[in-house]
């Protein structure tokens, strides 16, 4: 009788505890690290101006001028001797109206109050983020099999250097990122009230509405035309409402579409040319020599245009509909390559780690080493590449541009090679 070969024994399993454990305690790291900061007052600038701005047009005022803001602003952040490019001198309220209706929560609470509820905030956010591994998968994929390593991976995308300095300013791409997944949690759970509720997280992002355009074409291609109305719809009412209240009618939201291409500029940090943390193809561009072009409204669609049909043209000579993933790096990577943002911003290119994970899924470990690296490229701070002997300052910049070649030259489904 032929001897049998004992059966494998079974592959270890990760302890469930631990798994659910980290992205948790990652998240309540970041909380505590948020909470530390709100006993600053001198941190959370930049959330003093969104929720200043949301309360004066919560009660008819509006906050669409520069003078008014920075008076505000000089009082809570007293300068003594500001300079050309001090804060005190650099600020104003640019979001749309939509941001008076994201921000009236924190609007009608004291400043104290505020902080510690957009501490809680974020850490709602950090939870949603650090689920991005596992996030976007394809309708038919096989569940995601349980991995320390793509936890380890959910918790450090909360926990790095840009985390931290966003929750320091109060800014945005942690509540961008957190919102876009949970929005798609809702789409995909489905039910009466997922597909509404989907539509309003991925409408929040339009706080920033030059990154979050293109997930308009995101949701129809992930979801259809309805998804994409309903994105659109809840963007379009929030808008007005919130001119609305602020202007006394939703025409007013006119008067912004006139205000802010100029007032914009205004701001030393929104000038490629004088502010080397600008992370933008138009950066880069000038950082190599070549000329200065700021970007305005017409410039930043013209080269979505042009991103869109790179990525429209790479579909189409393979063949193939891409996966859900790499439509989410592509979206990702086009809004931090065709939009004049600071490097903080680049945080929301972690947008890209379920397409990493689905190129490591399939072997094709080389493609997948070189996103990660590309990511945290955007960790560095700029002083260490400034310094000697290497004395550039436009690391980010060129690091988005690598990416968008990878995305552009990778598998948009990617499978094992054979």
């Amino acid at each position: 009788m032929a001897d049998t070969a004992p059966p494998a024994p079974p592959a270890p399993v990760p302890n469930r505890g631990l798994l659910v454990a980290l992205p948790l305690v990652a998240a309540g790291l970041l909380f505590l690290i948020a909470l530390n900061y709100a006993r600053n007052p001198d941190l959370n600038r930049d959330f003093f101006i969104y929720r200043i701005g949301a309360h004066l047009g919560a009660r008819g005022d509006w906050p669409y001028d520069v003078p008014k803001i920075r008076a505000l602003v000089a009082d809570a952040f007293p300068d003594p001797d500001p300079k050309f490019d001090s804060f005190v001198n650099n600020n104003g309220y640019f979001p749309p109206p939509l941001a008076i209706v994201v921000y009236l929560p924190f609007a009608v609470l004291p400043w104290g109050a505020a902080k510690l509820a957009w501490a809680v905030a974020m850490f709602l956010a950090a939870l949603m983020v650090a689920r991005l591994p596992h996030a976007f998968r394809a309708a038919d994929a096989p569940p995601a099999d349980p991995s320390l390593v793509w936890a380890a991976v959910g918790a450090m995308l909360v926990l790095n250097y840009l985390s931290v300095a966003i929750i320091a300013v109060g800014q945005t791409p942690l509540l961008f990122v957190g919102c876009v997944v949970a929005g798609q949690w809702c789409f995909d759970r489905g039910g009466r009230w997922g597909p509404w509720l989907g539509a309003l997280l991925w409408a929040v992002p339009f706080v920033k509405p030059h990154l979050a355009l293109p997930f308009i074409p995101l949701a129809w291609y992930l979801g259809g035309w309805k998804r994409a109305a309903a994105v659109f719809g809840a963007v379009a009412a929030l808008n007005l409402i919130g001119a609305t209240l602020a202007g006394g009618s939703p025409l007013m939201l006119k008067d912004y579409l006139d205000y802010v291409p100029t007032a914009h500029k205004a701001v030393v940090y929104n000038r490629a040319e004088l502010n080397p943390q600008i992370t933008s193809w138009n950066r880069l561009l000038f950082s190599l020599g070549g000329p200065l072009v700021e970007l305005t409204l017409v410039t930043t669609v013209a080269g979505y245009l042009v991103w869109g049909g790179l990525v429209i043209g790479r579909c189409a000579v393979t063949g193939e509909r891409p996966s859900r993933a790499w439509a989410l790096a592509a979206t990702a990577v086009g809004g931090m390559l065709c939009c004049q943002v600071l490097g903080y911003e680049t945080l929301g290119l972690v947008l890209t780690v379920p397409w990493l994970r689905e190129l490591f899924a399939a072997g094709r470990r080389a493609q997948g080493v070189a996103g990660c690296l590309l990511l945290l490229l955007q960790q560095i701070p700029r002083e260490v590449f400034q310094a000697e002997p290497l004395g550039i300052d436009f690391h980010r910049s060129l690091g988005v541009m690598l990416f968008a070649v990878l995305v552009l030259i990778g598998p948009l489904r990617p499978r094992p090679k054979t």
